[in-house]
This record gives C-alpha cells, structure tokens and sequence, in this order.
C-alpha cells in the first residue's frame, strides 16, 4: 500500500491497486464522525461504440444512465431502501464520461461499504424491469424536453458538434431508450464495470489496514475476473461547427441567447487542466461581475443579473458556454464579438488581478477540503481526467498572464462561434407573416 503525505495541507492519501485491478483510494480526516464512498467507472454516456476482445459493438444512446438506474433494483428490492437502513444517504450519477455511485453515513460503514460494492457488482436484469424502466426514463426524457432552459443547451450543443456523442443527452433520446434489452446492460456492465476499469475512494477517519483489507478480502472473494481488451471507438471530431445560427421557438415569455465558442482537445492532461484554470481565471477577468464590460452591458441592458459563462474541459472535447435573457439578441452577439476583438488591444490580463483571483480560489479550495463530500467527488473527477487533486495549488500557482491570453484568444474565435436565440412562439409566428 502505498501511502502519499501532502504536508503543506496536511491531507494522507493510501492507494493500492488490487489483483483484480481495482483502484483503491483512503483519504484519511482524522477526527471526522462522517464517512463519505464513491465506486465509479470509467464508461459514460459517450461510450456507445466499442470493441471488446476484438468484437465491436454500437449500442443505443443512453445506456449508460439506463444502466445506472437499474443498478439500484434488485430481485429483492430496491437497494435505496437498504441504505436508508443502514443509516446512509446513497445516490448515483452519469456523466459524459462516467458512472459513480456514492453514500455517506455515520453508523455501520462496513455493512454499507458491502452493499455499495455488491450493488455494483452484481447486475440483475429482466425483460419486464427492463420494459418498466424504459417507461420511466421516457417520461423523465419527454419532461426534460418540455424545459427551455435543456432545449436551449442541447440546441447549442448540437450546433457546435457534427459526430462527438456529446451532442446527445445522456438520458438519451425517446427511440434510442425504446431498443434498450437486457442483453445490452449485461454486455455494457460486463465490458466497464470490470475492477480495473474501476476507481473505489473511500474518505473519514479509518483504521487504514483495517478498511484496505476489508475491500481486498471482498474482492477477492469475487474469484478471478478475466482482463478484457477493451478499445473505446469514438468519431474525429474537427473544430468546425455544424450550423452557426438557429432560432428556437417555444412557450416562453421571455427570449434568451446562448453563445457557443468550440475548441480543440487537449490530450495532455496537465495542459488540459492548465488551460482549463487559465480559462477560468481570464473569463472572470473579461465577464465577471467585477469587469468593466460586464458593468457596461448591465448599464446599457445588454444583458441582465441572469448573465452567465462557463469553460467546460474534458478528455475529448472542449468548449464555452454564454446565456442571458435579452430582449436584444442580435445587440448581445455583437457586443461579445466587440470585446473579444477589444480585449486583443487591451491590458485588461493584469498580474495583480490573477493574484487575488488566485488567492480567492485558493482560499475556496481550502476551505473545501473540510468537506467528505468535495473531496470523494473531485479526487474521483480529477484522478480519472489525470490530475492530483491535492496537487491543484501547485498548477494554479504555475498559471501566468500570458497562459491566459494564449488560450482566451485561442478559445473565443468567432470562426467557431455558434448562437441560439430562444423566443416565444408567437414570435415566430410574426416572423413568419
């Protein structure tokens, strides 16, 4: 077992990678009554085309949040209720490129700790539970589709990415969930549900050995899993975008505009978090509640308090998202092509604004680390994309100006920009006549 100190912060990490491949991670907060669990695989909502031991396969969009939900129901019950129990809160999540099933709970870890990991482990699938869920997830699909807000991002996306399966909801889509069979979660949770493609992190206050031998005589007791060659078959995606403008007509009252700017993949993961840091840092810069452009377009009513941006980076694919409600759409796109063509002529990349941004997010970092929660979730998120969580400080202290102009100018090309403009319907009845 190997054991990582980080004095500076004063965190105790100890990894040992098991003989069937299972990655184990125990955080240790000493003094701590909660204990917080996450069990995640590396297969999200993009992997629906892969190759195993040689075998491809295409399986239908959404499978991976399917299968997540039927994770929980067993041929004696539903599991949620057992952890309710126990004592412990549990929950589950899909991402683009993840699956993670969590608790936390005060009183009677270990007994929770087994059912978390037989949960997972064991799949139990019937053509009728499977036909329920499809009834289910349908609704949960049709609701989300009656939403503004989802149109209007899923919209956005779709204009931005031609092939990448980003572009579909990870619930999937209404006929995709329909060819859904038992055969196919058997196959996706035998391929990506194997311990080596797997993470388990465990943090509270442990008897270290103790909790490691607990989970290694577990698994163990799984028998031997055979290894699988597995080769995920994602689509080249280029920078281009798909279709730079679309309007959206639905029962609003107010319009609203979300900008897209698509950038290119970063494969090395320290420049990914790099850039995704810099970017963070030179957004707030141009557009945070603090800037001047952003106090002039409040001013001038270019946009209102509902005024947002984000840099999303990820492993295969990257971008940034702005929305506002406006009753000028067109007045909005223009004004942030006009800033992004100002910010080139201007000095507003200051060093003494990077340090107190540097220093405010250092201090939120910090503070977040007396949080379970935070830690499980994000050392699972960063120790997946590449990165350390605990060594966060250290490539945020490497960040400079000029990083942040290299890829803010990189990242906000209007060759890449997309806009969609949601309206009220009877607008587009106006614009029709």
């Amino acid at each position: 077992m190997r054991h990582i100190e980080y004095k500076e912060i004063d965190e105790n990490v100890y990894q040992e990678t098991l003989d069937n491949g299972l990655e184990v991670f125990i955080i240790q907060k000493s003094g701590y009554n909660k204990k917080f669990v996450t069990y995640t695989t590396k297969y999200g909502s993009i992997d629906n085309h892969f190759k195993v031991n040689g075998k491809e396969h295409q399986v239908p969009d959404g499978i991976a949040h399917f299968l997540e939900h039927k994770m929980f129901e067993k041929e004696d019950g539903d599991v949620f209720d057992l952890f309710a129990k126990g004592g412990a809160n549990a929950n589950a999540f899909t991402s683009y490129d993840r699956t993670s099933y969590l608790f936390s709970t005060t009183e009677d870890f270990y007994k929770n700790l087994t059912l978390l990991m037989d949960m997972v482990e064991k799949p139990y699938f019937t053509e009728e539970t499977v036909e329920r869920e499809i009834g289910i997830i349908n609704e949960e699909i049709k609701m989300y589709q009656d939403n503004p807000g989802y149109r209007l991002y899923f919209d956005t996306i779709g204009q931005m990415y031609d092939k990448l399966p980003v572009k579909i909801d990870i619930a999937g889509t209404l006929p995709s969930i329909s060819e859904i069979t038992k055969d196919h979660l058997y196959l996706c949770h035998d391929t990506f549900y194997h311990p080596s493609n797997m993470v388990l992190i465990m943090v509270g206050d442990f008897d270290i050995d103790e909790a490691m031998d607990f989970v290694k005589d577990h698994q163990d007791a799984r028998g031997n899993i055979k290894p699988l060659d597995v080769k995920r078959l994602l689509p080249y995606e280029q920078r281009d975008v798909v279709k730079p403008k679309h309007n959206l007509y639905l029962d609003v009252a107010e319009t609203k505009v979300m900008l897209g700017f698509k950038n290119e993949k970063i494969d090395s993961d320290k420049e990914r978090l790099t850039r995704d840091l810099a970017m963070m840092f030179g957004l707030d810069m141009v557009f945070g509640e603090q800037s001047d452009y952003y106090y002039e377009m409040l001013e001038q009513g270019i946009i209102d308090d509902s005024f947002n941006f984000a840099h999303n980076e990820e492993k295969d694919f990257a971008h940034i998202l702005m929305t506002t409600q406006t009753d000028d759409p067109e007045k909005f796109t223009h004004t942030i092509l006009e800033i992004i063509e100002d910010i080139k002529n201007k000095d507003i990349f200051e060093e003494d604004k990077l340090i107190n941004q540097k220093r405010e997010v250092l201090g939120d970092y910090l503070s977040s680390l007396n949080s379970p929660e935070y830690i499980a979730n994000q050392y699972t998120k960063y120790h997946l994309d590449g990165y350390d969580l605990y060594q966060l400080p250290e490539i945020i202290e490497m960040i400079t100006v000029d990083d942040i102009k290299n890829y803010i100018f990189d990242a906000l090309d209007p060759e890449y920009m997309v806009e969609c403009v949601l309206q009220p319907e009877d607008e587009k009845v106006s614009a029709d006549d």
